[in-house]
């Protein structure tokens, strides 16, 4: 059964119009959570996730934060050799272990704290940033640990350690 657009609109144009909507690349376009304005990925990102039509500030993940607060080109990444596990085997809907690989899938980082060694204003610090969108920035071993490192890395350089907080809190 057929609907009436179908027997106006030729086939072929109708296929037309789809090949030139799939050729525009995903994660091109966004659009803005405040005043929906249709925003160029790009310079969106260029203007750290805030919008140029009405100055809304949507959320910057850490690597984008920390990227942006570093001097550039001074950024070293610490403690990347960390992983979580599972060591409780623990399971409630679904097993840990499974939402532990889902969150580095969906993010590209190995738990939710990003830890950098660089300079702000030419001056040596350590900067770590919770990263909200692995599990709601929420606190493992993983998290403990490279903070912990980060603080004691300080410690020893006698240099300022900075905290940009996302967190939901511990992991239960």
């Amino acid at each position: 059964m057929s609907n009436w657009l179908d027997k106006i609109v030729p086939t072929v144009v109708r296929s037309k119009a789809v090949e030139r909507k799939a050729s525009v690349p995903d994660g091109l376009w966004s659009k803005c959570s405040a005043c929906e304005a249709v925003l160029y990925q790009p310079e969106l990102e260029r203007n750290l996730s805030v919008c140029p039509k009405c100055g809304h500030h949507d959320r910057l993940g850490a690597r984008a934060r920390l990227n942006a607060f570093l001097d550039e080109g001074s950024q070293t990444e610490l403690f990347q050799e960390l992983i979580a596990d599972d060591r409780l085997k623990f399971r409630d809907q679904k097993k840990y272990k499974d939402r532990l690989s889902q969150a580095q899938k969906a993010t590209g980082e190995n738990d939710a704290l990003i830890a950098m060694e660089g300079t702000l204003k030419t001056r040596p610090i350590v900067a770590v940033a919770f990263e909200f969108a692995f599990m709601g920035g929420s606190m493992g071993t993983v998290v403990g640990e490279k903070f912990v490192r980060a603080a004691e890395l300080c410690l020893e350089k006698k240099t300022p350690l900075i905290c940009f907080s996302a967190s939901g809190g511990a992991r239960m």
